[in-house]
């Protein structure tokens, strides 16, 4: 029999997916309190017991695609018959692939609360708190199958990773950064990343 603290883990992580499913097809704008409520088979009093605002609501989502993404990123490192590059090309596949499944309305909120710009940088402080153990890993992998560079020290990789995240960071290069997930150039700066430290 589920306890009472159970139910109500449920009914937080059912308003948390049904907010991502809304937010994701039908952008943050154009997405109600009410049409999340509906979808979590939930009333918008329940719901605010859970999240104060929609802002947070949509806040939380993105830290949960972060959170997921880390973990289907790790899931791909993991896979056993796989060698490093096929598993970098499962990356990068998977990363489109999450990245044009979402409105571009929520992607230009996730890159806001990426840059902070809606007052809060938690959504940013998840992201480093996982990205360390991301790209150890990669690099672990990749030179132990010779794949990347003994040329291009780690220290150097993670300079450039962190110059990527400043530059789509950086308020100041908001629109571009929006211009570059709308046009699905991100695909192609991953795959210039990846291929260059591999040094093909």
């Amino acid at each position: 029999m589920a306890t009472n603290q159970k139910r109500k883990e449920q009914k937080k992580t059912d308003i948390l997916n049904a907010a991502t499913k809304a937010f994701v097809t039908g952008g943050y704008k154009n997405t109600s309190v009410a049409d999340i409520a509906k979808e979590a088979h939930s009333s918008q009093v329940t719901l605010y017991k859970y999240f104060p605002s929609k802002i947070e609501l949509a806040r939380e989502v993105t830290i949960k695609m972060i959170i997921d993404g880390y973990a289907g990123y790790d899931q791909k490192l993991n896979q056993p018959n796989m060698n490093f590059k096929q598993k970098i090309e499962n990356i990068l596949d998977f990363g489109s692939t999450e990245v044009n499944t979402v409105n571009q309305d929520f992607m230009n909120f996730m890159i806001d609360e990426f840059q902070a710009a809606n007052g809060d940088d938690r959504v940013m402080r998840i992201y480093n708190e996982g990205k360390d153990g991301f790209w150890s890993k990669i690099l672990k992998q990749g030179r132990a199958e010779g794949m990347i560079s003994d040329d291009i020290q780690d220290g150097v990789v993670m300079m450039y990773v962190d110059m990527i995240i400043s530059y789509f960071t950086n308020p100041a290069t908001a629109q571009k950064t929006k211009n570059i997930v709308t046009q699905k150039y991100s695909n192609g700066l991953a795959r210039v990343f990846f291929y260059g430290i591999m040094g093909k």
